[in-house]
């Protein structure tokens, strides 16, 4: 595991994919993101809020997409890269955008968290289902952990239809040596009095019961199991004492509840997209450590404004915590990375893949796992006779495979030529001291 390469209660004001791809791999021990939900609208807080000036778009299109985003995604997620290229045909023309903004911002979640670590996104059925799929392509189905379905009450019904009242949580491990607390939601009053209504000879709580002649005495637990839906935490409605304004402000309760299941004291929370930074005040009262992202001010404003309400109640009540001391750190460029050298550049194969079929022709790529890769060939030939002839690891990947496809004669991404002549030019180029 790296250390956290910024300080801790930290608010970066920008874009998070910088911040993401500047954090140190295998640093962060939950991320919880409540990203845009592709609805396709603007949001705004209301005149008046704690939030008023906070707004976000919810409105991507394809033009907006980067042409380095799509080509990391070729070359480290083969099978996302080819999921996205289908999805271009199916449904609302902006769905292609927005997942792409998404997973090129997913890939570096993955590569922060510790591998004990968790991610929770969160979404509604929207893109949910969308969603679900990058999320096996990045993270891996096998460390698909929970489909969270979080109910909750709003002014508002329909006339037609089922009236729309839940929100989806997306929960994926990093490994499966994910940490989990084996949280548990704590018992009511009225569960007790209504389960619970006996007592045993030292006056305990219990339940007795008569089996085949025998006695048996039930004493509660210490807490209910958590099930994948949630339908006691109520939403944040206008009435509530911890409503902003914010457009999508989500309950402490919520983050708390997530926050406890999956970190322990003094880990460390990431938010992303953190709004109106509840993320970070509910890991403030949870003694764990947090940064936030957002690309308005009004994130850090908040997040000061909501502490500082947070240490005066606990003036009041005379405790001795952490959070009466705490103070607020305000980023506007990117960290510099720690756990890699300074003049540091990204490495990948360049490969060579061929089949009996084409012979005197080569496909020349770049793969961050050359495996993954080649099976991605594999899986469209029935006979899977297509072979990793050769492949190079070097910081000149695309220099590299531009170069050759300059050299050689090549169409759709496949170059003609002496295999042997391929590689000697491709161990040549990338041994060259310049990097053009």
């Amino acid at each position: 595991m790296n250390e956290l390469n910024c300080k801790n209660r930290t608010i970066f004001l920008h874009d998070n994919l910088e911040i993401l791809q500047s954090l140190n791999s295998r640093c962060i021990d939950l991320i919880y993101l409540d990203p845009p939900f592709n609805k396709n609208k603007k949001f705004t807080a209301p005149i008046g809020s704690s939030a008023e000036g906070a707004e976000f778009s919810d409105i991507f299109r394809e033009e907006d997409v980067k042409d380095e985003w799509l080509q990391t995604i070729k070359e480290d997620q083969p099978e996302l890269y080819q999921y996205l290229n289908g999805i271009k045909g199916v449904g609302k023309p902006y769905n292609f955008a927005y997942l792409a903004y998404m997973a090129i911002r997913l890939i570096e979640c993955e590569r922060i968290l510790k591998t004990t670590g968790s991610i929770y996104l969160h979404c509604d059925p929207t893109m949910s289902h969308y969603l679900k799929l990058v999320m096996d392509c990045i993270f891996g189905e096998i460390n698909f952990r929970n489909e969270i379905v979080w109910c909750y009450s709003t002014s508002g019904r329909r006339k037609r239809f089922f009236a729309p009242k839940h929100d989806v949580i997306l929960f994926y491990s990093k490994s499966n040596g994910v940490y989990w607390s084996d949280y548990r939601i704590p018992v009511s009053q009225k569960y007790l009095d209504s389960h619970y209504r006996q007592t045993d000879t030292l006056g305990r709580r219990c339940r007795i019961r008569k089996d085949a002649g025998k006695t048996r005495i039930y004493y509660p637990e210490e807490g209910m199991i958590c099930n994948d839906w949630w339908v006691d935490i109520p939403y944040v409605n206008s009435q509530a004492k911890e409503r902003t304004g914010y457009p999508t402000q989500k309950p402490l309760a919520l983050l708390a509840r997530i926050i406890r299941a999956s970190s322990d004291e003094n880990g460390i929370v990431l938010d992303p997209f953190c709004g109106c930074a509840t993320t970070c005040v509910a890991a403030e009262r949870l003694d764990r450590k947090w940064v936030g992202v957002d690309v308005s001010i009004k994130a850090y404003e908040l997040v000061k404004e909501r502490l500082l309400k947070e240490r005066e109640l606990v003036a009041a009540s005379s405790e001795e915590r952490r959070l009466a001391s705490s103070e607020v750190v305000l980023k506007t460029a990117p960290p510099k990375r720690t756990d890699v050298e300074i003049d540091y550049r990204e490495e990948k194969f360049v490969y060579i893949i061929s089949h009996p079929n084409y012979e005197g022709e080569f496909k020349v790529g770049i793969a961050k796992d050359v495996n993954a890769r080649l099976n991605a060939y594999q899986t469209s030939d029935p006979e899977r006779q297509y072979q990793l002839a050769y492949s190079l690891r070097t910081p000149k990947f695309r220099e590299t495979e531009i170069y050759i496809h300059k050299v050689f004669p090549n169409k759709y991404e496949w170059v003609r030529g002496n295999l042997e002549d391929i590689k000697k030019e491709i161990e040549t180029y990338a041994s060259a001291s310049e990097i053009l």
